[in-house]
Order: C-alpha cells, then sequence, then structure tokens
C-alpha cells in the first residue's frame, strides 16, 4: 500500500509540475527580463552620475529623451521615447557610421533613413548620410549615421 500511494504521489506530482511547467517558464522569463532592465537602467544611472552631459532632452524636437555617448568622436547615442505607446520607435540606436567606412564596411549598402519619425521598421538599420536631415534631432549630421528603432511593446 506504501508504495502505490508513493507511486501515485509521483505521478500527480509529475502532472502538477507538468501543468505548472508554463507558468513557471513565462515567470521565469519575466525575472530574467527584470533583472536584465534592472542591469540596464543601473548602468545608465551610473554613466549619468559620472557624465551628466550625455543627457540630452529632445522631448520638443521629437518627443525623446537623449543619451550621447560621444558620437561626434566615432561613438554611438540612443534616444528612449517619453510615451513609447505613441510610437514603434521606443528606442533609437544611432551609430557614427565614419569609423565603420573607413574600416571599409560597406554601411551605405542598408536602406536609407525613410526620413520621418515613426517611419522605421522596428529592428532594420537604416543609413543616413551627412547633410540629411534628422527628424529625431532636428538637424542635418555632419558625419554619416546608422539608425536603428526598436518597438519594445
Amino acid at each position: 500500500m506504501k508504495r502505490v500511494f508513493t507511486l501515485l504521489g509521483i505521478i500527480v506530482g509529475a502532472v502538477f509540475v507538468g501543468a505548472l511547467a508554463p507558468s513557471l517558464s513565462r515567470a521565469a522569463e519575466e525575472a530574467k527580463q527584470a533583472a536584465i532592465v534592472a542591469g540596464e537602467l543601473s548602468a545608465i544611472a551610473n554613466q549619468l552620475q559620472l557624465r551628466p552631459e550625455t543627457a540630452i532632452d529632445f522631448t520638443k524636437v521629437s518627443g525623446e529623451y537623449c543619451f550621447d555617448v560621444q558620437i561626434t568622436q566615432g561613438g554611438h547615442m540612443y534616444h528612449h521615447a517619453v510615451d513609447p505607446t505613441k510610437t514603434q520607435e521606443d528606442v533609437v540606436d544611432f551609430v557614427n557610421a565614419e569609423p565603420l567606412i573607413k574600416a571599409g564596411i560597406p554601411v551605405d549598402r542598408l536602406p536609407r533613413f525613410p526620413g520621418g519619425l515613426n517611419s522605421m521598421t522596428p529592428n532594420q538599420w537604416y543609413f543616413l548620410p551627412a547633410g540629411e536631415q534628422d527628424p529625431h534631432h532636428g538637424f542635418k549630421w555632419p558625419f554619416p549615421v546608422l539608425i536603428k528603432a526598436a518597438d519594445l511593446k
């Protein structure tokens, strides 16, 4: 009798775990995502504490906050939408393309930047030649730029 109860317990336990596995997996995935976001926010906070000048307010131009990591010296920058529910461009990455071009990488073969706010396909890199209008900043870059938007949903 004890043996049957143990076997029944194992079967019930297996069914219970099997039924909960998707929920447990989802919870583990959400916890993993939360840890990633917390790590990214911590990194941003540390950078802003060290270099407060990297934060630039473009809310009047494009409804975005900017984090500039020396794009004019070959670095990059990214923007965060103030209200991500109003755009598919929640986070926009900008990369100075000059060092890539000098290294022989044909980035100018990427699709041309479509030219307007909320006009990019999420997760697609675009090429913006020097001297063309960038609506996220409201000016023209003196060097070529790569741009990609992400929709965080």
